[in-house]
């Protein structure tokens, strides 16, 4: 395990040793750092897959997008030919996996891991938004693993023959923060008000609404009497939110790299209202 985890380290560090050398616009053509940090990464994912599968995906997928080929004219008669080129969107993508997975795996994270637990209270309805939530703004942009997150969204949240309604109250019960993302779902479901109204009556819980924009305060009604919910596209109260949890579980913030997941994830919800 030890050997597994120093030769882990070592490829993560070559890693971003590669990033810090690559300057990227639109027309950037793939180079031989590229490529070198798309064979580190091919060697980070299946050793970081079974404990982080969601931050292995990213990794996997990025790589095998980041490559963009293009016809481009060349001489006085036009001849065409192919180049490849970097896709800044997946270039984007792998340089913020690695990002998390080097906060993942940095000595301080492995001593702190235990302890940390935010909790999703959600409409099953509202997958697109939530997975969006969980990738961009609490992996990429915070680097917190599956494992701080609890949401049934991820099949392996509760397995099959568990009680349900005890895995969620235990849960519950075992974290700092209950994150309610607020749909007109949300608002229709027994079970999503169930969980807001035992939010609040436990101690020691951070509970902090978020609804979606397409709602407005008003519609909300009851459910935020008690707590005054926040527009989940106000790109402050996400910044709030950012600063909070880093200064909660004493994590190094990175404000470009979050503005970006930030952006992504904003672009995610208005596409995905307006549809």
């Amino acid at each position: 395990m030890k050997q597994e985890y120093s030769h882990l380290r070592n490829l993560i560090d070559s890693a971003k040793t590669l990033l810090t050398g690559i300057s990227i616009n639109y027309n950037t053509e793939i180079g031989p750092r590229t490529r070198q940090l798309v064979e580190f990464s091919n060697q980070i994912f299946p050793i970081v897959k079974e404990d982080h599968p969601t931050i292995a995906d990213i990794l996997q997928n990025a790589t095998r997008t980041i490559v963009n080929r293009q016809a481009v004219p060349i001489g006085p008669y036009g001849q065409m030919v192919y180049k490849d080129f970097i896709n800044a969107y997946s270039f984007g993508e792998l340089k913020a996996a690695i990002k998390v997975i080097d906060s993942l795996y940095s000595d301080k994270s492995l001593n702190a891991r235990v302890g940390r637990k935010i909790f999703i209270s959600h409409a099953s309805d509202d997958e697109t938004i939530v997975k969006a939530f969980i990738k961009e703004i609490l992996m990429l942009g915070c680097r917190f693993s599956t494992q701080d997150i609890f949401c049934t969204l991820d099949h392996t949240a509760i397995r099959t023959g568990d009680d349900f309604r005890d895995i969620i109250v235990d849960n519950m019960k075992s974290c700092d923060y209950v994150i309610c993302i607020i749909s007109e779902n949300y608002r229709k479901s027994e079970v999503c008000q169930n969980e807001m109204g035992a939010a609040w009556a436990m101690e020691n819980k951070r509970v902090l609404p978020f609804k979606f924009p397409n709602l407005s305060f008003k519609e909300i009604g009851f459910l935020n009497v008690v707590k005054q919910a926040a527009d989940i596209t106000d790109e402050s109260k996400l910044d709030e939110l950012y600063v909070e949890l880093c200064k909660y579980y004493d994590l190094q913030q990175d404000l470009i790299n979050f503005n970006q997941r930030k952006a992504d994830f904003i672009n995610v919800v208005n596409k995905y209202v307006s549809s």
